[in-house]
């Protein structure tokens, strides 16, 4: 069993992060010597302490019961005044947006604007609630933000954000550390908190820290998407709200004008962002601390804790047993620990089934909801192709009408007419090509699920080989270091009419592919496409996505890459 240390009514387990106000553990509190319930244990600094933050803990927990039963704060809070002072919340398994950052960095895994939006949403939403309830944080940064494996986002440290803030003149290092996500000029306590949310999505975006105060107009001019690896720069809108974020345009005068303009971001733009996708990428990027979290934590709720229980709490003790029988003895202890065993075996299968089975349901459930999306949106495509077959048949009447009309004033209706039905069909082409991209995001999800479907059930069959001792199925090395296509998808051929210059000869697109160290693709880049909406770039794309791939390897382990592809439509049809 795990060493354990015993902190008040909790026994502090694995360490899960390091932040500049403290530490992050997971721990347990017990019934007996039996396992109770899992905890998030957040451990603050010396720095914190030696400023008098357990001397406010009456009013942390004050906050903390303001915001208990309230989404994206870590549910139930509580503070204990123990050596050191500590405060425990809900177990959600995760990691912070630091982490996150720091992993995506290293591992060069894209964080797309869709990830990004999703963070910000959860936690804007948080900080709203906060300012309705007359709270402000005050020292938001990516180490506040506790990023869910299931995707969604919490703000741990809301109880103590506004009582640290008034302790920074005596904490240096922790201000320091805060100071790129703190404006330089004198600003409301909505919008310290609005210009933390703006640094935070600027270093999402790009990977970089906001740089000091009179050199943010420069660096939004130049900022691109490096995070989700393109050099496109960022898109207008978010650009927009991003400034207003960071008091470069016009601040947010209010919640509500904040809020208005937060959905339009979220809702009205390409991108959309879904606790899914981000789900999907926290099984990426934290995939091996996922699986040792969820093991250990499984583990330490059948474990026995007697030895960890606090002085004169009524543990049973052991008897000495008697010298005679020994033989005897050992053959029961024998039957005994198979018994346990196998006990322990099935209870870990039973589990390990029923969140599997949890699990399947979840993206079955999805994939169901994306079918029906994407059917949906076929249907609309074909009403939109019925509407222009309709709008081409009148233009073309109308057209034989102003040219032999019998009269001048049939003629001159029948050009007005004409005229009307041409900006029809106009906008019936645009309606088309927002509808295509929509199927695009559609087939991309649909991929992603069905990915993560196939990753979540080889994850169940591992662990269940490993825990009934089965062999691991054998691995075919790569062919090198970089990664290899196992099986090329197909693209569908587009039914866009495409104009004569392009019916000359075969049309190709090339693209690259960021493979995971699972072998999934991530991501699909265009490097030399079709210009023009005729669907040829968005087919191979999402064949691209629906391929099959062996990973990369580096010092014998697998590793995440990129790989270039190209698909040949051959001749228009």
């Amino acid at each position: 069993m795990a060493s354990y240390t015993r902190l008040g009514s909790f026994l502090v387990s694995d360490l899960l992060a390091t932040v500049p106000a403290g530490k992050i553990h997971r721990a347990l509190s017990t019934a007996g010597s039996s396992w109770e319930r899992h905890y998030l244990l957040c451990l603050f600094s010396d720095e914190l302490l030696e400023a008098g933050l357990a001397s406010r803990w009456p009013e942390a927990q004050r906050i903390a019961d303001q915001l208990a039963g309230a989404r994206g704060f870590g549910g139930t809070c509580r503070f204990e005044p123990g050596s050191p002072a500590h405060m425990s919340c809900d177990y959600i398994p995760g990691r912070t947006l630091a982490q996150v950052l720091a992993r995506t960095r290293e591992e060069q895994i894209p964080l797309g604007v869709d990830h990004a939006l999703t963070v910000l949403q959860g936690l804007a939403q948080a900080i709203i609630l906060m300012h309705d309830r007359n709270l402000h944080h005050g020292t938001l940064s990516p180490h506040s933000a506790w990023v869910a494996y299931e995707g969604a986002t919490h703000l741990l440290d809301a109880p103590v954000a506004g009582l640290v803030q008034a302790l920074l003149p005596k904490a240096p290092a922790l201000r320091a550390a805060l100071e790129p996500y703190r404006p330089s000029a004198p600003a409301s306590a909505f919008q310290q908190d609005l210009f933390a949310l703006g640094a935070l999505l600027y270093e999402m975006l790009t990977l970089e820290q906001l740089p000091a105060g009179p050199a943010i107009p420069d660096a939004l001019a130049q900022a691109t998407l490096k995070a989700a690896q393109e050099d496109e720069a960022i898109p207008g809108e978010i650009l927009a709200f991003l400034k207003r974020l960071l008091m470069v345009g016009e601040p947010f005068p209010t919640p509500a004008a904040f809020s208005a303009d937060l959905e339009r971001v979220l809702y009205d733009g390409e991108y959309s962002p879904t606790t899914f996708n981000m789900a999907f990428l926290m099984h990426t990027l934290f995939r091996e601390e996922n699986e040792a979290d969820g093991e250990a934590a499984r583990n330490e709720q059948g474990a026995n804790y007697a030895q960890y229980l606090p002085p004169g709490s009524g543990a049973p003790v052991p008897q000495a047993a008697p010298a005679a029988g020994k033989s005897s003895r050992s053959t029961l202890y024998l039957v005994a620990a198979g018994v346990v065993a196998a006990g322990l075996f099935a209870y870990y299968q039973i589990n390990l089934n029923r969140q599997h089975q949890i699990e399947q349901k979840s993206l079955q459930d999805k994939l169901a909801e994306l079918q029906k999306e994407k059917e949906a949106n076929d249907a609309k495509l074909a009403d939109i192709a019925k509407q222009e077959e309709a709008q081409k048949t009148l233009a073309d009447m109308f057209g034989r009408q102003a040219e032999e009309g019998g009269t001048a004033e049939a003629r001159d209706t029948a050009r007005k007419d004409l005229e009307a039905a041409q900006q029809k069909a106009r906008d019936l082409a645009k309606e088309r090509v927002e509808a295509l991209k929509e199927k695009q995001q559609l087939l991309a999800k649909q991929n992603a699920a069905q990915v993560w479907n196939k990753a979540a059930a080889a994850q169940a069959a591992a662990a269940f080989n490993a825990a009934a001792g089965a062999a691991p199925a054998p691995v075919a090395p790569a062919a090198s270091e970089l990664p290899t296509i196992a099986q090329k998808g197909t693209p569908q051929q587009p039914r866009i009419a495409v104009p004569p210059a392009l019916q000359q000869s075969d049309i190709r697109v090339a693209l690259k592919v960021f493979v995971d160290a699972a072998g999934r693709p991530m991501k699909a880049v265009i490097t030399r496409g079709v210009e023009g909406d005729y669907g040829y770039n968005e087919a191979a794309q999402n064949a691209a996505l629906a391929s099959t791939f062996v990973p990369g390897k580096k010092d014998g382990k697998a590793v995440s890459g990129w790989l270039e592809m190209e698909f040949d439509f051959g001749k228009p049809r």
